[in-house]
């Protein structure tokens, strides 16, 4: 199913003043929006590459003079800015909210979607558990391994 093709449920149809909600919509991870343009797979790939190396930067462990923080802030801001305005072309081009977290792969083309919807959590999915009770537990179980 295409992005352009994702219709909205009749509970989504949203009336004159109401708000609209862009998670109603979302489609499932990995759904393929469309193909990335072989200018945007090798932006992808650069801007990929900048990140990961700018990332074990921030994973080493040494000692930053105020002169080289301050350069690596610059390098840091630059990048950020151009990610920002390649991703906004992206989205820009496909019509679809930012909310929406896509990727691009860039060995084969294709643009998917890689939500994690984990953090939407419905209470309402663990009303049968009773977490206190497990909690409980967990408790008397460290206090018997620690006699």
């Amino acid at each position: 199913m295409r992005h352009d093709d994702y219709e909205f449920d009749e509970e989504v149809e949203v009336e004159e003043g109401e708000l609209f909600n862009v998670y109603d919509i979302l489609p499932p991870d990995g759904t393929i929006l469309e193909m990335a343009t072989a200018e945007e797979m090798v932006r992808a790939a650069e801007l990929e590459a900048t990140h990961n190396a700018l990332e074990r930067i921030q994973e080493s462990n040494f000692q930053l003079s105020g002169v080289t923080f301050k350069e690596l802030l610059t390098e840091f801001e630059r990048y950020e800015q151009e990610s920002m305005e390649f991703w906004t072309g992206v989205y820009s081009r496909l019509r679809i909210p930012w909310a929406w977290t896509i990727r691009i792969d860039v060995a084969n083309g294709p643009i998917h979607v890689v939500n994690d919807r984990d953090i939407f959590i419905d209470e309402a999915d663990f009303e049968e558990y009773d977490f206190e009770e497990f909690a409980d537990d967990d408790y008397e179980d460290e206090t018997d391994n620690q006699n």
